[in-house]
């Protein structure tokens, strides 16, 4: 079984060259896990950067990890299905498609790497899915956000 901090690098590391059979070798050994998408604050939210002739693609991996979530048994996986939310944004065409995934409310301590989720239901079909959003993706930003009124 995977460590939680090669899950959490595995995400991370999506438009890096590195795959997810590649990472499991190279982190043997147990590290300080990281949070990027991890959102303590209450509610976060992610930004995909997608190259728009990949957008398609995206959007497919995308539809993959909404039935996963959809059909999941996972009491934690179910409460943070209900609140995350993929939008697309409709503005003029830049150099990147932007998808924003949304969390309101963020469950707290859950992991919302869209990698580990799929690597969790799928996973004889995580290397395939990895090396797709490898090439759709040109970057991912997080933000925790907190909720004012």
């Amino acid at each position: 079984m995977r460590s939680a901090f090669a899950c959490a690098v595995l995400g991370l590391l999506v438009v890096s060259g590195v795959g997810p059979v590649q990472l499991a070798a190279q982190t043997t050994g147990a590290g300080p896990a990281t949070t990027d998408y991890l959102f303590p604050t209450g509610s976060g939210a992610l930004f995909f950067h997608v190259k728009p002739d990949r957008a398609a693609d995206f959007e497919a991996v995308m539809a993959t990890l909404s039935e996963v979530l959809s059909r999941t048994t996972d009491a934690t996986r179910r409460q943070q299905a209900e609140s995350w939310r993929i939008f697309k944004s409709t503005e003029a065409p830049r150099e990147s498609a932007i998808y924003i995934f949304l969390f309101d409310p963020a469950v707290t301590g859950a992991d919302y790497d869209p990698i580990k989720v799929l690597g969790e239901a799928i996973p004889a079909e995580l290397q395939g899915l990895y090396d797709r959003l490898r090439e759709d993706i040109l970057r991912v930003e997080r933000m925790g956000l907190q909720k004012l009124r």
